[in-house]
C-alpha cells in the first residue's frame, strides 16, 4: 500500500470527520425540545450501527416502555432531570461536594494563579506563573483536557495553539456535543489547572465504577489512554472477570486488584448515592486514592454491553419511573 496515499486518506477522514462534527453540534443546539426524543431514537439506532458486534441487533429506542440497558439510558438523559447532576458534573462545584462527603484529601489540588483557583477567559492564564508539569481541564464538559508535563519544551506556537482550543472549549456547550447529555446544558463555562501526578505510566490508569441505585456493580479499569496500548478491562465488584464488556477494545488479562481497593469501594459507595445511575472514577497510585469524576451519561449511553445479550440483563438493574415522562411533556410531541 502506498503510505503517503494512506496518509492523505486518513487526514481526509479526520478532516471529513470535523466537518459532520461541527454539524451535528449546531443541529442539535437549535433542536426545540420536543424533538430530542426522535432525535435520540435516530441516533442511538445509528451508534448500534457503528459497532460490528451490535451491527445485527440495531433496534429504535422505546421511550414509552425501555427495557434495555441502551433505552434507559437515553430515557435518563431526557426524564431523569435531579438537580444534583448538573452540580456534580461540574469539575469545579463538585469539589464541595467531596470534600463534604470523603474529604479534601481526596481531590486533585488546583495550581492558583494571583490567587485565583478558576479562570473564565483565557487571557487570566499567564503560562509563566504556572510550575513545569500541569494538567489544564474546562470544568464543564468531557474529554476538554490538556497536558503539559515538561513546559520547557513548549515553544510559544504551542502556547497560541492551547489557548485556541481553549478558548474554543470555553464557546463549547457539551450537551449538544455528542447526544443531548443535559446535565451539561447550564453548566458556567471556566477553566482549572490541577497538579499533575507523576506515575512509571505517561497516563493515570482510571477505576471507573458503574453504579445502580446506590449500589456498584462493577468496573471498567481504563490503562493507557491516548496511546497505542490503551486497554479497559472490565471485573466484577469482588474483582473477578466478567462474562461482558463495554465496548470492545483490548483488554489486560494480567491486571491485578490495586492497592486499597476496599477502601475504593467504601468511597464510591459514599459517592454512588441513590442515583438510578451513575459512574464513579477514582485514581489509586500505589494505594493512594484520588477522586476523578462523577458521569450520569457515560459515553452518553453509547458504550453498549458486548456481548449484546447484556442489553438486557443490565437494562434490568436500572428501575424508572416511566410516569416522569407522563408527566413532562418539554421532550414529548
Amino acid at each position: 500500500m502506498n503510505i503517503k496515499k494512506t496518509k492523505i486518506w486518513q487526514l481526509a477522514k479526520k478532516q471529513r470527520n470535523k466537518i459532520r462534527a461541527k454539524q451535528h453540534y449546531k443541529k442539535v443546539k437549535k433542536m426545540p425540545l420536543c424533538q430530542y426524543e426522535d432525535y435520540l431514537i435516530e441516533r442511538t439506532f445509528e451508534m448500534m450501527h457503528r459497532k460490528e458486534y451490535f451491527r445485527g441487533h440495531a433496534y429504535k429506542v422505546d421511550f414509552a416502555n425501555p427495557k434495555t440497558f441502551t433505552e434507559k439510558r437515553q430515557w435518563l438523559k431526557l426524564y431523569d432531570q435531579d438537580p444534583r447532576k448538573a452540580t456534580y458534573t461540574d469539575k469545579y462545584l463538585v469539589r464541595k461536594h467531596i470534600i463534604e462527603t470523603i474529604g479534601e484529601e481526596y481531590l486533585m489540588p488546583l495550581i492558583t494563579i494571583d490567587g485565583k483557583d478558576y479562570f473564565e477567559s483565557v487571557k487570566e492564564i499567564d503560562f509563566n506563573k504556572l510550575p513545569n508539569s500541569f494538567v489544564i481541564k474546562c470544568s464543564h464538559g468531557s474529554h476538554m483536557n490538556i497536558v503539559v508535563q515538561d513546559k520547557t519544551k513548549l515553544k510559544k506556537k504551542d502556547i497560541r495553539q492551547y489557548k485556541r482550543q481553549l478558548n474554543k472549549w470555553l464557546h463549547t456547550n457539551y450537551a449538544y456535543v455528542v447526544a443531548a447529555e443535559l446535565q451539561y446544558k447550564d453548566l458556567k463555562p471556566r477553566i482549572i489547572i490541577e497538579k499533575y501526578i507523576k506515575t512509571d505510566n505517561t497516563h493515570l490508569t482510571d477505576y471507573k465504577f458503574f453504579c445502580f441505585h446506590g449500589e456498584p456493580k462493577f468496573l471498567g479499569v481504563f490503562e493507557g489512554r491516548s496511546t497505542t496500548d490503551y486497554s479497559e478491562t472490565y471485573r466484577d465488584i469482588d474483582f473477578n472477570k466478567l462474562d461482558f464488556r463495554l465496548d470492545h477494545f483490548k483488554e489486560n488479562p494480567k491486571l491485578k486488584k490495586p492497592k486499597n481497593y476496599d477502601k475504593m469501594l467504601e468511597i464510591v459507595k459514599k459517592l454512588c448515592e441513590d442515583y438510578a445511575m451513575v459512574r464513579v472514577d477514582l485514581y489509586n497510585i500505589d494505594g493512594s486514592i484520588l477522586f476523578g469524576e462523577l458521569t450520569f451519561s457515560s459515553a452518553s449511553g453509547y458504550d453498549f454491553p458486548n456481548p449484546y445479550e447484556y442489553d438486557q440483563i443490565l437494562g434490568d438493574w436500572i428501575k424508572i419511573d416511566n410516569k416522569i415522562r407522563e408527566e413532562n411533556h418539554t421532550y414529548r410531541k
